[in-house]
């Protein structure tokens, strides 16, 4: 079961300090073991539209001077 709840930064900064050390403590082996999400490959395939002629080109800034 997923909960999707939506509150301010402060409202759960305040809501963590009136936590117990125990739930604190819970609190951050939950968010600690929490599985990774697997990445796609190719989600963002067509998301650049648009490619300058020079991208490769090498840049005057680290040209030895």
């Amino acid at each position: 079961m997923e909960l999707t709840v939506q509150v301010s930064f402060e409202e759960l900064l305040q809501a963590i300090k009136k936590l117990s050390p125990e739930e604190k403590k819970a609190l951050q082996v939950a968010l600690a073991t929490e599985p990774a999400k697997k990445r796609k490959f190719g989600t963002m395939k067509g998301l650049i539209t648009y490619m300058a002629d020079d991208f490769d080109a090498p840049l005057d800034d680290f040209k030895a001077i």
